[in-house]
């Protein structure tokens, strides 16, 4: 009796068992589900914030090649893929420019695989978050490509990030990872940290005028990982620094010696305001620094450069200046008449003095 007992209390505690897993991963599959945005009728949704709108926290949202002109608000846990992976052909446009054209403020967001651009802003603002991943997205014409305020612990990896003003920038942002991004041809730094330390930044291609703002607050932070046997961005056999060089082709990455042939510069490199890359990338393969030179837009970076040069020196008119010289000449003219009109003479009193004189001598006679 008691081993029939025993057995089936086993083989009840099983079935419970097996009816817990079940509706946990009924409830799973209830919970998370997957939404669809077209620019045309075939998806859910035709706009990507409309999907947001709708969908609970853990869906994920999968998006059409297309053109998206809105201004993103990512409140809630959801992961937000482009169908294609190819940020050229699946573009969300600012349509306030004086907003971002992305503002993330949840956390544990995945969004990935799209061309951010139009914001007076920031490309893609992480506000108070933790744990997001904004992956393979090319982010232009904005003020901060990405931008961090109060974040801790996300990842921003296998970004290109061009034509910004500032290439990525964190306020008061701790503990995150930035990598394998191409961080190039931007107006001002390519990289500006303000109140944030203990971030991990390594196997990026910087090149810009200016790659790191130069802060105090740079040296809190580290610049390299520990050597792996890996390919890094510029096809080096190892994950270490960064890639250093400048639009004239004179950055350090560029000019370094690498004499044991391992792709990693013999030399640190000091960045600008504090702190050091240990173990700065070399161009072991240049074929590999001319494919990520063909992704960038040189011609629209010098364009960018002589419409701000343009702009903080104005021509003057050509008419302006050709008549400017007439005037001159007037003025010198009446300028003399000037003088002339001014110049000692006969005066009044002198004549009356001389007809007086007359009168007497004439009377005396």
């Amino acid at each position: 009796m008691r081993g029939t007992k025993g057995k089936n209390f086993r083989a009840i505690k099983l079935i419970l068992f097996a009816v817990i897993l079940i509706v946990l991963c009924t409830c799973s599959a209830v919970s998370a589900s997957n939404l669809r945005v077209s620019s045309a009728i075939e998806g859910d949704y035709t706009s990507i914030q409309a999907a947001i709108d709708a969908a609970e926290a853990g869906d994920t949202i999968f998006v059409s090649p297309g053109t998206y002109v809105e201004n993103l608000k990512i409140n809630k846990e959801v992961r937000i893929w482009s169908d294609s992976r190819r940020p050229e052909n699946t573009v969300i446009r600012a349509a306030d420019t004086e907003e971002s054209t992305v503002e993330i403020s949840a956390d544990r967001v995945f969004f990935s695989g799209f061309g951010i651009e139009g914001s007076e802003k920031a490309g893609i603002l992480l506000t108070g978050v933790k744990n997001c991943y904004i992956n393979n997205n090319r982010v232009l014409g904005t003020e901060y490509g990405i931008l961090l305020n109060g974040s801790e612990r996300n990842t921003i990896r296998s970004n290109l990030v061009t034509l910004n003003e500032i290439g990525i920038r964190l306020e008061n942002s701790n503990s995150n990872d930035i990598l394998n991004n191409v961080i190039a041809y931007n107006y001002g730094p390519g990289i500006s940290l303000e109140a944030s330390s203990r971030n991990l930044i390594y196997n990026n291609y910087f090149k810009n005028a200016e790659n790191v703002e130069e802060k105090n607050i740079n040296a809190e932070n580290i610049w390299q990982s520990p050597l792996v046997t890996r390919q890094n961005i510029v096809k080096g056999p190892y994950i270490a620094g960064n890639f250093w060089s400048d639009p004239e082709g004179k950055g350090f990455s560029e000019t370094c010696v690498d004499e044991n042939n391992n792709g990693i510069c013999d030399t640190s490199y000091n960045i600008t305001g504090g702190g050091i890359d240990k173990s700065p990338l070399y161009p072991k393969v240049p074929n590999a620094v001319k494919t990520l030179e063909s992704k960038l837009n040189v011609s629209a970076y010098e364009q960018g450069l002589a419409d701000r040069e343009n702009a903080a020196s104005p021509e003057t008119p050509v008419n302006e200046t050709e008549g400017s010289a007439e005037p001159e000449t007037e003025n010198t003219t009446n300028e003399g008449v000037q003088e002339e009109a001014e110049s000692p003479g006969p005066g009044a009193g002198i004549l009356a003095v001389a007809i007086g004189a007359a009168y007497l001598l004439r009377r005396n006679k």
